[in-house]
């Protein structure tokens, strides 16, 4: 916020100091990239530029998109990355554009991004690019590529295509452009397919739309590991002692079969003279006749 704060102080005195340009922003560099069909079936358009060294910053610079083009990204490179860039749409009578300002916070390459259609007639594939320049350009260069697959690819003006593993790229570069300079590209080609050149390989990483760290829902780390092993523990624990009252509820309702007696009560009898063991229904000692006592 403060940054945000000193940033509109400096453009106010700035635009106050009578010494000022009415356009004081020239660019260094301008690059056009148009990319066929490259992730999706249309056009995509990216403007890379710099200002000049002379250029004051901060400032502000307006950057007309064609009406019909579905802005993606605004974006500066700090650091071999692209950081979002402060920017406001304005409203315009012109159907055929839009008008955008970007803040220019940094001395670096700004990225604007756009996806435009194609026309499209059966298999026949063209689209006409314009660009009116409202600053002074000291170097314009544009980059265009189709899918590999393309036929009887043509441009004008004319520039040469080469190929390289997914692409028919070529280029042209204007040494510069002033300021109301008008430039057009017109583009032509052929293809029997829809698949935009660039798909994700079947065996490639996922990633996720948000940073996974430990509070993301379901995420197990090391240092809860103890807790699940624990967790687990306790529920093998509670199963055993189920299994085992369920176990000792059927033993103890289930009656003891009792040891079948083999023997008879008189088989057990001896004779109290002379200890020979009696059989099975004597009344008199075999050996000695004495009357058994049972």
């Amino acid at each position: 916020m403060r940054k945000r704060i000193v940033y509109l102080v400096l453009l106010i005195l700035l635009n106050a100091s009578p010494a000022r340009a009415q356009n004081a922003v020239v660019l260094d560099t301008f690059n056009v990239q148009l990319w066929a069909e490259h992730d999706q079936p249309s056009m995509l358009v990216i403007y890379r530029f710099d200002v000049s060294a002379e250029t004051q910053i901060p400032t502000t610079l307006d950057i007309r998109v064609p009406s019909n083009g579905n802005i993606t990204a605004v974006a500066f490179e700090e650091g071999g990355e692209l950081l979002l860039a402060d920017y406001k749409t304005n409203p315009v009578e012109d159907v055929h554009w839009q008008v955008i300002t970007i803040f220019l916070t940094e001395r670096t390459t700004y990225h604007v991004e756009y996806y435009q259609p194609l026309e499209r007639n059966e298999n026949k594939r063209s689209f006409t690019f314009k660009l009116t320049s409202d600053y002074d350009i000291d170097n314009f260069e544009v980059d265009v590529q189709v899918p590999k697959d393309s036929k009887a690819v043509k441009t004008t003006p004319a520039i040469p295509f080469v190929q390289d593993q997914l692409f028919l790229s070529g280029g042209a570069m204007m040494k510069s452009m002033s300021e109301g300079d008008e430039y057009q590209l017109q583009l032509e080609y052929s293809r029997t397919s829809d698949t935009p050149s660039v798909l994700p390989p079947s065996g490639q990483q996922v990633e996720p739309l948000v940073p996974v760290d430990a509070n993301t829902d379901g995420r197990v780390t090391l240092d809860n590991l103890p807790y699940v092993f624990g967790g687990f523990g306790a529920i093998l624990i509670v199963a055993a002692l189920i299994y085992l009252l369920r176990s000792g509820s059927r033993i103890q309702g289930k009656p003891r079969q009792r040891k079948a007696q083999s023997q008879s009560k008189s088989s057990q009898i001896h004779c109290h003279e002379c200890g020979t063991r009696a059989h099975d229904g004597d009344r008199f000692c075999r050996i000695c006749g004495s009357k058994l006592r049972v």
